[in-house]
């Protein structure tokens, strides 16, 4: 579509993408209007100029009492949506150019997709003098390593870590475990949760150097369940690729499989698995009033804000310690 030569998507404004990933995210118009400090009308109207532009529907009105959903070509350009705002984040960052100190953050790609553009938009607000530098990988074992060769100040990692030495962590949020296949597959067709025994029966793709993948297959190993595994990577495009070509059934951490697009099916299991917990590591002591304790303080506060069920609180985290000395 064009007018005068040029490609009505250039009519596309930051705002029009924030109210579709809003309504993804949050899936209802009251509250992505509450998440964006908006009216309802307004987010109706954001998303229906974007419709207009891309000359698609992108969203399946919900009927009372049942959650927004988006259609085939609102998933599609969800993920586009989401590279854009982590793009204007990165660029925002990279631009600190009066900065009074720098801070060098390791990131992988689900915090870069779902967190971190919201945590540097609030940081440059209440610590405007601080660069941040990013360092992104598809897991965290890259990230830990620089912590500790003292190449990064702080990490997003996945906790308990493994091999945490000296570092010190917080956990952030819990993000459970879901099956992805195919909307096509006998499977799928079962819109019914996942029972542990399934598992054994399909080839499954996971991540190739996550901790908490590895305590899943533990854990199920232990109740007698072995999981074959098909692929293991840690790039969301490539798992993407494998399970939309029917290779297996992607057993993933809901987040990351939100960021997978295509004609996909995502289950949930009857019984919950031990959650990936998100976090942060770094190497020293916090200072009080350094930049580093202020990323530690917004990351938490925008986490409470975005993902309120999902978020861990000090005191939780505090609790979960001290179960785990008494279990000792």
């Amino acid at each position: 579509m064009t007018e005068g030569g040029r490609s009505a998507w250039q009519g596309i404004e930051v705002r029009h993408l924030a109210a579709l990933l809003a309504l993804a995210e949050e899936t209802s118009f009251n509250r992505a209007a509450r998440r964006l400090g908006y009216s309802q009308p307004a987010v109706s109207q954001q998303l229906a100029a974007l419709e207009r532009i891309v000359g698609r529907q992108l969203v399946n009105r919900p009927r009372a009492s049942q959650p927004l959903t988006l259609t085939d070509a609102g998933e599609r350009l969800l993920v586009h949506a989401r590279a854009i705002q982590t793009n204007l984040a990165l660029a925002e960052a990279d631009l600190g150019t009066t900065a009074d100190a720098q801070l060098r953050i390791g990131t992988y790609q689900t915090i870069a997709a779902h967190l971190l553009p919201h945590v540097l938009r609030e940081l440059s607000a209440t610590a405007p003098g601080v660069d941040i530098v990013l360092t992104d990988a598809p897991g965290d074992e890259r990230l830990v390593s620089f912590l500790q060769q003292g190449e990064l100040d702080l990490a997003f990692v996945d906790l308990p870590l493994r091999f945490q030495g000296d570092l010190r962590t917080e956990a952030l949020a819990k993000d459970d475990y879901v099956l992805v296949l195919p909307r096509n597959s006998p499977r799928a067709s079962r819109a019914e949760p996942i029972h542990f025994a399934e598992l054994s029966e399909l080839k499954l793709i996971g991540f190739k150097s996550s901790g908490s993948t590895q305590r899943i297959i533990t854990h199920l190993r232990n109740r007698g369940i072995e999981l074959q595994f098909a692929l293991r990577s840690d790039d969301n495009s490539m798992i993407q690729g494998f399970v939309a070509a029917g290779f297996g059934a992607a057993l993933i951490p809901s987040l990351a499989a939100n960021l997978l697009s295509g004609d996909l099916s995502v289950l949930s299991f009857d019984s919950p698995l031990p959650p990936r917990v998100i976090g942060l590591a770094w190497v020293r002591e916090l200072e009080v009033s350094s930049p580093a304790a202020e990323f530690v303080a917004t990351t938490r506060n925008v986490v409470a804000r975005l993902w309120g069920d999902r978020a861990i609180t000090p005191e939780d985290e505090l609790a979960a310690r001290r179960d785990r000395t008494i279990a000792i």
